[in-house]
């Protein structure tokens, strides 16, 4: 991770991005809540080489010039915002060579519902990889990760690259 950008998207209280910078990645935490930013201010902010900033994932994509050599989504933005409207602007803020990884529920636990956060946008590990290799993704990889004893459900954990 030395010397990588990471962006995630729904950073929440900041730990995942946290710990690649203890690794050495620089890393940008966005979120639409405010609250999630305070948290994770309050947690990690005297962090060198890490940020943490409230904004809606596609807003903070099309007003940013940075580039990212990782975008992180777990259980986060890419499972809430149409698939079609944020990959391309992810895609075009990723450095050649970039990773995209990102988690949601397996498909068919819960199914597309409202929830408190909008809309969840569940995918099968087909669909994934033809929405990512459309949006000029490549080598997409799905993982369907068992629940943790005694949990009913598991994880699905996706990475794609850029050409």
């Amino acid at each position: 991770m030395a010397g990588r950008r990471v962006l995630e998207l729904g950073s929440g209280s900041g730990s995942n991005l946290a710990h690649l910078v203890t690794l050495g990645a620089t890393g940008q935490g966005v979120d639409i809540a405010p609250a999630r930013e305070t948290v994770a201010r309050e947690r990690w902010g005297d962090l060198p080489g890490i940020a943490f900033r409230t904004a809606e994932a596609t807003s903070f994509l099309n007003e940013t010039d940075e580039t990212f050599d990782v975008v992180l989504s777990i259980f986060g933005a890419v499972w809430f915002v149409d698939p079609d409207t944020l990959l391309p602007l992810i895609r075009s803020r990723m450095a050649p060579g970039g990773t995209l990884a990102f988690s949601h529920l397996p498909p068919g636990s819960q199914g597309p519902k409202p929830a408190k956060a909008g809309l969840r946008h569940d995918r099968t590990p087909d669909e994934w990889g033809r929405i990512l290799t459309g949006h000029g993704f490549s080598d997409v990889r799905v993982s369907l990760i068992d629940p943790p004893e005694g949990r009913a459900v598991g994880t699905m954990l996706v990475r794609a690259l850029v050409a």
